[in-house]
């Protein structure tokens, strides 16, 4: 495979990118806008798609990722300072979901089976805090202790 340099996907963006893949030759990209809502435009396998807007008021850029086979699910910071997530079902888009917690920086998320999903964010007390979904609930926040400087993706917030 050679790549062909650099393609312009358009819009006007106001954080880094999220990318996620659900599926062989599909992408899905994710930014804040300057509207402060979450944007997403996706390759499927032929062309990209335009714009679509999702909504919400981030303050962070957004996390993504993929457990299975026409599932995202997005994760952000909230103007309350809260986690909040919005996912795609196979078949549409879920409202905007209040995780709670109190984030001084843009989550980062994973995923390692099936229906499962791992959080992560820096708290008010620069500790690394953890939430996690088992498939069928969310956990509480988890306090995982240390001294982190920057969101726990790397990013700038």
């Amino acid at each position: 495979m050679t790549w062909l340099g650099w393609e312009n996907l358009g819009g006007v963006c106001t954080s880094d990118p999220a990318v996620s893949s659900w599926a062989a030759n599909r992408l899905d990209c994710f930014v804040r806008g300057t509207d402060s809502h979450m944007w997403h435009r996706w390759w499927n396998g032929t062309s990209w798609s335009g714009w679509e807007d999702l909504g919400g008021i981030l303050t962070s850029a957004p996390a993504a990722v993929s457990w299975g086979p026409n599932r995202i699910d997005c994760f952000v910071r909230g103007t309350d300072m809260a986690m909040w997530h919005k996912w795609w079902n196979g078949t549409s888009w879920s409202n905007w979901e209040n995780l709670g917690g109190v984030c001084t920086s843009a989550p980062a998320v994973s995923s390692w089976a099936a229906n499962r999903l791992d959080c992560f964010v820096r708290g008010t007390d620069s500790h690394m805090w953890h939430k996690w979904w088992n498939g069928s609930s969310w956990s509480g926040w988890e306090d995982l202790g240390g001294i982190i400087d920057g969101p726990p993706g790397g990013r700038p917030p």
